[in-house]
């Protein structure tokens, strides 16, 4: 204690664990001096860039109107993109903060409008999409392929497919409903560098 605050110093292994040490703190008095570090295990950025994502997927409410990007470089991660719901951006930081290899995080994940007519494009564009022939043996994937993301009546199609003709078809369909602007930034699978890649390329 100094002068009636905390101040906590040290270093811990998570991002969670400092968390949780200044929340442990913050309970004995409002005043908490967070001088704790993080020093993980080391890691290869790529290999936390993988479990971080694969944190991401598991959330069960991470679904095809969320869509999430990550960077990484030297244990500091990057999370952009936007979710469909507010708490759900506060609910992946955390998950991401208990990944091993984490150092800090920068979540700069945007939240989506809500209102009727965004709500009911969302609506138009899954039935249109995953009902497409093309499209349809993707819904039955825990992870959806095709992420739908609707801003002010703007769509952005995030995701993977696996040809030209597929990345064709979905700009098509979303241009033909009541969207103010698509961006169809789907990749095809075969054209993804197999190289891996650190820093965010999509969002």
């Amino acid at each position: 204690m100094k002068d009636g605050a905390a101040v906590l110093s040290g270093f811990t292994l998570t991002v969670d664990a400092q968390r949780a040490a200044e929340k442990a703190a913050r309970k004995e008095t409002k005043r908490v001096e967070n001088r704790l570090r993080v020093f993980p295990e080391k890691r290869a950025d790529d290999e936390v860039r993988k479990e971080v994502a694969d944190a991401i997927l598991r959330d069960p409410t991470y679904g095809v109107f969320d869509s999430v990007a990550v960077g990484v470089e030297e244990g500091v991660v990057v999370l952009q993109g936007s979710v469909n719901k507010p708490w759900r951006k506060d609910d992946l930081d955390r998950r991401v903060a208990r990944v091993p290899g984490v150092r800090e995080i920068t979540n700069e994940i945007r939240i989506q409008p809500t209102s009727f007519h965004d709500d009911r494009l969302r609506a138009e564009l899954y039935r249109k999409i995953y009902g497409n022939s093309l499209f349809e043996r993707y819904r039955s994937f825990p992870d959806p392929p095709i992420r739908i993301i609707v801003e002010n009546g703007n769509v952005t199609l995030t995701g993977m497919v696996n040809s030209r003709v597929e990345q064709a078809v979905l700009g098509s369909i979303a241009r033909g409903t009541l969207s103010f602007k698509v961006d169809n930034q789907v990749q095809v699978e075969s054209e993804i560098p197999k190289e891996p890649v650190r820093k965010i390329s999509e969002g």
